[in-house]
Parts: structure tokens; C-alpha cells; sequence
């Protein structure tokens, strides 16, 4: 069963749809047809069900890489912290990651896999599109770009970057495996 994409109320992306989503062919990936594209996009109100496309500001991102260069140079770097600051805009924006959800930092490699499990949202802040992987179907995340999973669909893979390292925040739904709230997973 293929999800329906929607943009979350409160939020402005750039580019569109064709833009953004592939859908699978014997050849590989393509752009949708017109058709197609009607039948994966949910035009508001009708979005329950979506996956939900939405952006970050740019400080958000900009603040992102001060942490982790703090962390890399000093060892200060508070993921905890701007885990909170991401959950407050969020819910600013009226799209609210659930009371029990946790944060989780995640840089996967190239040829790595990343656990999807529980996943209610993922958010690129890496410089590269990162691409989410359901049957048949798969979504660009631009950089500072989220989406929130629908959780009636099965989770969507994460398709290994061909060359540099994908960086993202995961919001799972309740408490993650076993491990320290910012764990790295590669």
C-alpha cells in the first residue's frame, strides 16, 4: 500500500511534487505521471492518512552543525538541547511530536542501513536530498526538510547515500531501543 504526501498545514516548502517524488519502473525511478501524481498527493483538508512534508528554518539547521562542531571540537556539543528546541518549533507549528516521542541523532554511511522502527518523523539536516524509501514509491527530502510518517503505513527504508553521509534527526514515537537518547547509528 503506497502513502499518500501531503505539506503540513503551517508550513511552505519550495519546489513541487514532481520534484520530489519517484515512482518505481523497470528501469529504475521515475518521475509520475500526472495520473499517478494525483493518486500519491493529498490536497488539504484531507490529509489524515499523508505523510506529511515540512522545513525547518535555516538557524535551525545553522544551530544543528554549531552543536556537532561544538561536540567534535570541545565535547559540548548539547544534542539534548536542540532536540527540545526542534520539539518547540514543532509545536509552534502546530504539527507536535508526540509527549512520550524521543530524539534520536543518526549519520548513516554509505552502504549503511538505518533502523526506521517506531519512527514517527525524520528530518534531513543534511547538505544532500535524502531519499525515503516505501514500496513503489520514494520522497526527496531537500536539506532541513522533514516528513512525518504516517503511522498507518509501514516505515520507509532510508536509501543509502552514494557518497557523502546522510545526517538527520529521527523523532521515534515512544522509548527507543535500548541506549543513550542521542545514540549515533551508522
Amino acid at each position: 500500500m503506497k502513502p499518500a504526501f501531503a505539506i503540513a498545514s503551517n508550513f511552505h516548502v519550495d519546489a513541487g511534487w514532481l520534484d520530489r517524488l519517484l515512482v518505481a519502473a523497470s528501469e529504475g525511478w521515475r518521475a509520475p505521471s500526472v495520473d499517478e501524481l494525483a493518486a500519491l498527493v493529498a490536497e488539504p483538508p484531507g490529509t489524515d492518512g499523508a505523510a506529511l512534508l515540512f522545513a525547518t528554518p535555516a538557524h535551525m539547521r545553522e544551530r544543528f552543525w554549531g552543536m556537532l562542531g561544538e561536540q567534535a571540537a570541545e565535547g559540548t556539543g548539547d544534542f539534548v538541547t536542540f532536540a527540545e528546541e526542534l520539539r518547540e518549533f514543532l509545536a509552534f507549528k502546530a504539527l507536535p511530536p508526540p509527549a512520550e516521542s524521543e530524539f534520536d541523532l543518526l549519520v548513516q554511511d554509505v552502504g549503511g542501513t538505518v533502523d526506521a522502527a517506531g519512527l514517527w518523523a525524520l528530518v534531513n539536516f543534511g547538505d544532500e536530498p535524502l531519499l525515503l524509501d516505501w514500496p513503489g514509491v520514494r520522497l526527496r527530502l531537500g536539506p532541513g526538510e522533514g516528513c512525518r510518517i504516517d503511522p498507518q503505513h509501514p516505515p520507509p527504508g532510508i536509501v543509502a547515500p552514494a557518497e557523502e553521509p546522510n545526517a538527520m534527526v529521527a523523532i521515534r514515537q515512544g522509548p527507543a531501543a535500548e541506549g543513550a537518547p542521542d545514540r549515533l547509528q551508522s
